[in-house]
């Protein structure tokens, strides 16, 4: 079974809300699900297109169900207005090949 990606594109509107809500607990919920960061931030060179936002990440879990069941779990659910309060941005789930 392929391993699943989670890519967003998030570009913040209360930076200080975010973080505390939502930035510095997220791993947390991630871990849990057997996920883990691969990109969290960092400096972006865009060599084609548009910006995307001021934070990209990818997290990669063992497969698709694990991703969906974390996205669904009650742990993160509770954080996530922390994130779609304070960001604007697009997140999607990529099956790995």
């Amino acid at each position: 079974m392929p391993k699943a990606y989670v890519i967003g594109h998030v570009t913040l509107t209360n930076a200080e809300k975010f973080i505390a809500d939502y930035g510095s607990k997220v791993e947390a919920t991630i871990t849990a699900f057997g996920g883990k960061f691969l990109v969290r931030g960092g400096e972006v060179s865009y060599q084609e297109g548009e910006p995307l936002g001021d934070i990209n990440v990818v997290i990669e879990f063992p497969d698709r169900a694990a991703a969906i069941s974390w996205e669904e779990s009650e742990q993160y659910q509770a954080i996530l207005p922390g994130r779609t309060d304070n960001s604007v941005g697009n997140v999607a789930i990529v099956d790995g090949v």
